[in-house]
């Protein structure tokens, strides 16, 4: 008995290891399926995907949130239809299950054609691969001298592979007979079907019996005995997100590396994170213009966006509704006439298939299949005419702009017909007859026209209710970690940027000196903001518009490219008027560009040329142009976006968001970005000075209510940066001028972090590529490729974690400041104590809080300002120094005369 329990104890104590190693396990992803965006895969510390699938942009991404990427390779099977030349011959047969060839291992032609696969896979960005099929060859090799003489060709072709110059990390599919003959270890060792399985020939799933589980256990604990990882594929569908988190829960405990997905590995799975849904799939109809111009992006995206979530704007007569993965989606909305409905048969079957199971938002019209209503539990009963008032819902109505009901039109009388159907807006024509405008649902709710947005005589568009409570009573989202570009350090972001327009004009000032001169004087020298300037080659340049000029202006231009607050960008080179190819634009009030003798518009030249042009004429040693500045109608599609992208240069302009006092109508507001597979576009924070001058036939100095702007748009939800944004013509008149001026007065006197607008670029345009999951065990996890502020919104509590360097509360949350590409925390409903960094004017670099030993590093491009919250007092250990002061009881204020990267170490106390 003594023996026996000995035993056990021992055999504890080399399982117990294991466990704990497991439950530290690096989390890992299996994802074969196509991929559009890595913004879930970031989520897990490594992921496994089809080479094929992967562009090098996307491995760069997931490389910048700290995620390593191997590549799925087959040593014992070749997946393609017909065998290379050089194989025929190779292959004893096929696998019925996945219609592949079986290899010979000992084939010289396989081996060296496996090991030219493994070096072009490393030579892509792979950090390492995954072998699969290493135990194929056993459907062939019957007896024990052929298996044999298998598994010494496998650990050959595997110590190859370890043996490349590019030192890949390897993870083998099973491979157990051959482990223990290898002189190293693999990353780890991956075994499928431990308790769940899937069979591919009736795509079905089943649990593992549970002798075949006792055996792989046993194989397994080998593994882990030799100190190698154990991971372990489970296959349940991705409709029970419960079931998977539950098995995984299980496998960790167990001491393995859990993965539960779908049986195809088309789905993201769970490991030890359980990715959030975020994604919100929209629809529009192309028949009524393109995506960026419908109102599924233009009045949609923003407030979606603002609560962390991701729009996908997908147009109906272009979707392959079959192929649709509803795991990936949090909800779905559809902004369409009824006509859309009517002639896309395949959304109404979608959406009968679909309802019950996300979350659904039908905006302006309802399907019009009968059955469809009938499941929703709807019934139009007829029609209304004539006069018609609201006679419930005016709560959600007040102080918006009334609907217009045309009495030369009829209007559909919407009616419940199911008790759990709510209305929410009523109103009757003057019959009484009554209908629903805005309905409720346990599926989601419908808005119908007139609302939620009408059109007004100006040809601008005004919201009839508040958007963002109409999403969270329609669809009603779980709060969530949101990714924010709006905030730096704990403080608003504020940048500015001036297109190059109006550059040879000359100022209504002594001497008529150019535009560009004034603000010179009076703007970039002064204000020592960082600023990014851009010019137009065509205006400035010898092959453009003034050849005899060029001198002169190119001299200005180099004496303000040369200041140390100046940031250098491309206006292009004509300033073409229209970037979308796909439109027909028949009036045309500008032309298409400016008008250069002899030249037609060369996109690659607007963009490349005009940016080489400044990097060799203008700029000074040690400065690149970071940005293209769109001009015009500044709409690029994908195609023209991929010319900057390619290149590594950064864009922005466009949009739509101009707002102030007595018009701050939401439909103004754009998103941060479109973003597209290959490439994103930036938008423009806040619109230039042409909106606030009325294109410059009144109020001179209306620039100067971009304040108005400011103000609405940080509070009380923080939607936009403080983006000051105009043109070289805002130089030309003294009332310009001012206006100009109090903005930079207003911006100085703010709380804020000054960045270069290619800075607020990069941000921005990584905002959809950030990862939100929760831990298995319940904390969340934020993993960034850009982005360096998450807002938590108060009703989450507060953040309580040693991974970030603090927080600063704003007007909608705590901005949490991030300090490493993967961050997890906790949230609590009382503040955590402790000392946390609140604000800093400049990016951090390093915050590293050892019990009140901070060893830090921040960027900043004005004299440093550091806010800590929870010390008593600091004192400088080392580095550069700092001058404390007391801003209330529970906060310090540490600042610097000095600028640029500064660091040292400090002494905090409670």
């Amino acid at each position: 008995m003594k023996h026996k329990v000995y035993s056990i104890l021992i055999a504890l104590l080399l399982i117990l290891p294991s466990i704990s190693q497991a439950k530290n396990a690096e989390s890992i992803v299996f994802y074969y399926n196509d991929i559009d965006s890595v913004r879930e895969l970031m989520n897990f510390e490594r992921v496994v995907v089809t080479p094929s699938l992967i562009t090098n942009k996307q491995i760069e991404t997931l490389h910048k949130a700290g995620t390593q990427v191997f590549a799925y390779l087959s040593v014992g099977e070749f997946d393609g239809e017909i065998l290379p030349r050089q194989l025929q011959g190779k292959s004893p047969l096929i696998n019925v299950n996945w219609q592949s060839h079986v290899m010979d291992l000992s084939a010289p032609e396989w081996q060296a054609y496996l090991n030219n696969e493994a070096t072009s896979l490393m030579s892509k960005g792979f950090d390492g691969l995954f072998l699969d099929t290493l135990d194929s060859y056993t459907l062939f090799a019957k007896n024990e001298t052929t298996k044999r003489q298998q598994q010494k060709s496998l650990a050959h072709i595997l110590t190859e592979f370890h043996q490349l110059k590019s030192k890949p990390k390897l993870i083998f599919n099973r491979g157990f007979e051959v482990v223990h003959q290898l002189g190293f270890k693999p990353e780890a060792l991956v075994a499928e079907s431990l308790y769940h399985r899937y069979d591919p020939l009736s795509n079905s799933y089943h649990d593992v019996i549970a002798t075949d589980t006792e055996w792989l256990t046993g194989k397994l604990n080998d593994v882990k005995q030799k100190g190698i990882e154990a991971i372990v594929i489970d296959y349940l569908p991705g409709s029970n997100r419960d079931a998977q988190q539950r098995a995984a829960q299980r496998l960790l405990d167990e001491g393995y590396t859990p993965y539960i997905s779908d049986g195809m590995l088309y789905e993201i799975g769970v490991s030890t994170v359980i990715p959030v849904t975020k994604r919100v799939l929209g629809f529009y109809d192309s028949q009524f213009g393109g995506m960026t111009t419908s109102q599924c992006h233009r009045m949609m995206s923003m407030p979606f966006e603002y609560k962390g979530y991701v729009p996908e704007c997908h147009d109906v007569r272009q979707t392959q509704f079959d192929r649709i993965d509803l795991t990936r989606y949090a909800a779905i909305f559809l902004w369409l006439e009824s006509s859309s409905y009517q002639q896309t048969p395949a959304l109404t079957q979608w959406l009968d298939s679909t309802i019950g199971h996300k979350q659904i938002l039908f905006i302006n019209a309802l399907p019009t299949d009968q059955a469809l209503l009938s499941k929703l539990g709807i019934a139009q009963r007829g029609t209304l005419s004539g006069k018609i008032s609201i006679t419930k819902g005016n709560e959600w109505l007040k102080g918006y702009y009334p609907a217009s009901f045309s009495e030369l039109e009829t209007h559909s009388q919407w009616q419940s017909t199911d008790i759990a159907v709510s209305s929410l807006i009523e109103a009757k024509d003057v019959d009484g007859k009554q209908t629903t405008l805005m309905f409720n649902a346990p599926w989601g709710g419908a808005i119908l026209s007139p609302y939620p947005v009408m059109s007004l005589a100006n040809s601008s568009e005004t919201w009839l209710l508040d958007p963002f409570r109409l999403i969270k009573r329609l669809i009603d989202l779980p709060d969530i970690p949101a990714a924010d570009a709006t905030t730096e350090s704990g403080l608003r972001i504020v940048t500015s940027h001036v297109d190059g327009d109006g550059f040879p004009s000359k100022a209504w000032f002594p001497g008529k000196p150019y535009t560009a001169e004034v603000l010179l004087k009076h703007v970039f020298k002064p204000y020592p903001l960082p600023q990014t300037v851009s010019v137009i080659e065509g205006e400035v340049g010898k092959r453009g518009l003034y050849p005899k000029e060029s001198a002169a202006m190119e001299a200005v231009a180099r004496e303000i490219f040369a200041l140390p607050n100046i940031e250098l960008a491309s206006h292009t080179f004509s300033h073409p008027f229209f970037w979308d190819l796909s439109k027909n634009i028949k009036e045309k009030q500008y032309g298409d560009h400016l008008p250069i003798p002899g030249y037609t518009v060369d996109y690659h030249n607007e963009i490349i040329g005009s940016v080489d042009y400044i990097n060799k004429n203008l700029a000074p040693k040690g400065k690149d142009v970071k940005l293209i500045l769109w001009s015009g109608k500044a709409d690029p599609k994908e195609d023209i976006l991929a010319i900057a992208e390619q290149a590594n240069i950064l864009n922005v302009n466009g949009g739509n968001t101009y707002v102030v006092r007595g018009d701050n109508n939401f439909t103004q507001v754009s998103p941060t970005i479109t973003w597209y597979p290959t490439a994103v576009h930036v938008y423009a924070p806040v619109l230039n000075e042409n909106l606030y001058t009325n294109l410059w036939t009144e109020h001179h100095d209306g620039y100067s209510r971009a304040v108005e702007t400011f103000e609405i748009l940080g509070s009380p939800r923080r939607l936009k940066t403080i983006s000051i944004y105009y043109h070289m013509y805002s130089g030309a008149y003294p009332a310009s001028l001012k206006g100009l001026l109090d903005v930079y007065d207003w911006a100085m006197k703010q709380d804020a972090t000054p960045l270069y607008l290619s800075e607020y670029a990069e941000r921005a345009r990584t905002l959809y590529e950030t990862g939100i999951a929760k831990t298995l065990d319940g904390r969340w996890q934020v993993t960034t490729s850009g982005i360096r502020s998450i807002r938590l919104p108060n009703q989450l509590g507060y953040p309580d974690s040693t991974q970030i360097a603090g927080w600063n509360a704003g007007p909608d949350g705590k901005y949490l400041i991030l300090n490493q590409p993967r961050t997890t925390f906790t949230t609590r409903d009382t503040q955590p104590a402790g000392i946390r960094l609140k604000s800093a004017n400049g990016q951090l670099l390093n915050w590293r809080n050892n019990n009140g030993k901070i060893a830090w590093s921040v960027k900043s491009h004005m004299p440093l300002k550091l806010e800590i919250s929870g010390a008593s007092t600091c004192s400088v250990v080392s580095g550069d120094a700092l001058y404390q002061s007391k801003v209330d009881r529970q906060t310090l204020r540490l600042t610097s005369k000095k600028a640029g990267v500064l660091s040292g170490a400090l002494r905090c106390q409670l």
